[in-house]
């Protein structure tokens, strides 16, 4: 997983609005577990939780969605639930509906929230897979950083790859129980973490010029 941050303070590059757009705070709960896939009991936790949600419409049509945790977050891929400091926000579960992707959508809701929140926020944090090079583009468009890769150490607990835009975090960082390691960081997620729900049958590196390292759940069963 790559974590990304962005301050309120950083000049947010210029988008291209999709015709149509428009996005709004959502606390339908069934809209969201549909548009999510998921039951509506979890929806109503999430609210409960201090999570708030955004919904992008085009032409008056859910199109995407994503949450934004103000308090405590989890990372599920790696088990890792954490505090945020105080004026932070992690952005997560973000999903454009198959029909709409390509138009922009997903940049245009980060900048968005970014917006909606103003000074209520000093940063946000993101992360996202990467095998989801869409994910990847969409949140470089919008402005965020990249911070460094996490993943799980051989001992199961998580860590952040050391560099120096983590060390500039470190304080943050530290809060949130996401510290920087030397311990060289597995090339594959998806083998490495032991906490994912589905699995892909392939390892990551199987379509790049990587040789997976670090993985020993590569032989795992999905």
């Amino acid at each position: 997983m790559s974590l990304y941050t962005i301050s309120n303070l950083d000049k947010l590059p210029s988008i291209k609005i999709p015709p149509g757009l428009h996005n709004e705070v959502s606390t339908d709960a069934t809209l969201l577990s549909v548009l999510g896939n998921t039951t509506i009991p979890e929806v109503s936790e999430r609210l409960l939780n201090d999570h708030l949600a955004f919904v992008a419409y085009i032409n008056h049509q859910p199109a995407g969605f994503g949450w934004m945790a103000r308090r405590k977050a989890k990372i599920g891929e790696l088990n890792h639930e954490f505090t945020l400091p105080q004026k932070n926000r992690y952005l997560w579960n973000f999903r454009t509906l198959a029909e709409y992707r390509g138009l922009g959508i997903y940049p245009a809701l980060l900048q968005y929230i970014m917006k909606y929140e103003g000074d209520n926020v000093n940063r946000f944090w993101i992360i996202h897979a990467p095998e989801n090079k869409s994910s990847l583009k969409g949140i470089v468009k919008s402005g965020f950083e990249y911070v460094g890769k996490l993943y799980a150490k051989a001992d199961g607990t998580i860590a952040l790859e050391t560099r120096a835009t983590a060390e500039a975090y470190h304080n943050l960082l530290n809060e949130m129980k996401l510290n920087p390691s030397t311990e060289a960081p597995a090339s594959c997620w998806n083998c490495n973490s032991p906490y994912l729900k589905k699995r892909e049958p392939s390892c990551c590196c199987s379509e790049t010029t990587l040789t997976c390292t670090g993985s020993p759940l590569m032989f795992m069963a999905p």
